[in-house]
């Protein structure tokens, strides 16, 4: 008999969630491979694979909103907002007043460009995540990203003093800082990630960031290669590297640098803008803005529909049950 655990795990940020298959032995390859695939939900074939398995009757209802979430960061990470903003608002009248729905629609529209509702819906997260910090970080994102400093760097003190020890709240404040042409006090901040942290990759990109800003390319450049050198996968980085790339007139490679940005899953540190930025240069230096891979078309193969047994999450009380799914 095919048997199957669905788990529900939370990413930082608006990192999907985990809808891990553990199948046992003899599992189908093609349930496996989209259950996979809408887990990643970073391109077009996890859309894809997202829908196959909300369809396949296998998934049990109170998990449907799972489904539509992991496709939703899917759609965003491909730049469709829109889509993804639609699938967010299935999963919040499937399951009213889910944080973490909030938070990722509220990035979303971000996308989009409507900054009003983007806030608004950041605004609910913090509500009904009563006092997570990461709710607070995420609008603060959200704010520097619309150009509200002083909200947002109010929401990051509020945050911090909830969670004082998450480098990245001290790094956005940095970065805030650094926006605002408080380039001292964004640099004592960096520092201060810096002494008990040496290989934080994301202490190097704002570091970076800071040098870049204040026209200091040579510093720039070293930090930012030290960052991808500890995290090659950087969306953040990767955009800082076209951009001090572009600054010494290697427009191919500055080109090849956002391309590689805007490929990246995921948001990471400073993803948001990081994908803004890159959209808008290549734009700027005639580059395709959207960059297709191959896995953003492929479409993986599904076996017929077999009964299975499911292990359900239930969010409620943190528990896990045995379920029949649907046949």
């Amino acid at each position: 008999m095919l048997r199957a655990c669905f788990v529900l795990v939370g990413g930082f940020l608006t990192g999907a969630f985990i809808l891990a298959a553990l199948m046992a032995t003899g599992a189908s390859a093609g349930m496996s491979r989209d259950l996979s695939d809408c887990t990643a939900a970073k391109d077009r074939g996890a859309v894809a694979a997202c829908s196959r398995v909300m369809n396949s009757g296998r998934l049990p209802n109170a998990q449907m909103y799972i489904g539509y979430f992991n496709r939703g960061t899917a759609w965003r990470r491909v730049g469709e907002p829109a889509k993804a903003i639609a699938d967010y608002t299935k999963v919040l009248e499937l399951k009213p007043g889910f944080a973490r729905a909030y938070e990722a629609r509220g990035f979303a529209k971000s996308d989009l460009g409507t900054h009003a509702e983007a806030v608004s819906d950041l605004d609910e997260a913090v509500k009904q995540g009563k006092g997570d910090w990461r709710f607070l970080y995420s609008r603060a994102v959200v704010l520097r990203s619309e150009g509200d400093r002083a909200a947002a760097l109010r929401d990051l003190q509020a945050a911090g003093d909830l969670k004082p020890d998450v480098a990245n709240v001290a790094l956005m404040r940095a970065l805030v800082r650094a926006d605002a042409g408080e380039v001292d006090a964004a640099r004592e901040e960096i520092a201060r990630v810096l002494e008990t942290k040496r290989e934080e990759a994301s202490a190097y990109y704002a570091r970076a960031w800071v040098s870049f800003s204040a026209g200091d390319i040579a510093a720039a450049e070293a930090d930012i290669d030290r960052a991808l050198s500890l995290r090659s996968g950087s969306a953040s980085a990767m955009m800082l590297k076209a951009r001090i790339l572009e600054a010494r007139g290697d427009r191919k490679a500055a080109r090849s640098s956002y391309d590689k940005a805007l490929a990246v899953g995921g948001d990471g540190f400073d993803g948001l803008a990081a994908r803004r930025i890159a959209r808008q240069r290549l734009a700027a230096l005639g580059g395709d803005a959207a960059p297709k891979r191959g896995s953003d078309v492929a479409e993986a193969k599904i076996d017929p529909p077999r009964p299975l047994d499911c292990k359900v999450f239930l969010p409620a009380t943190g528990s896990v049950v045995t379920a029949k799914c649907s046949e």
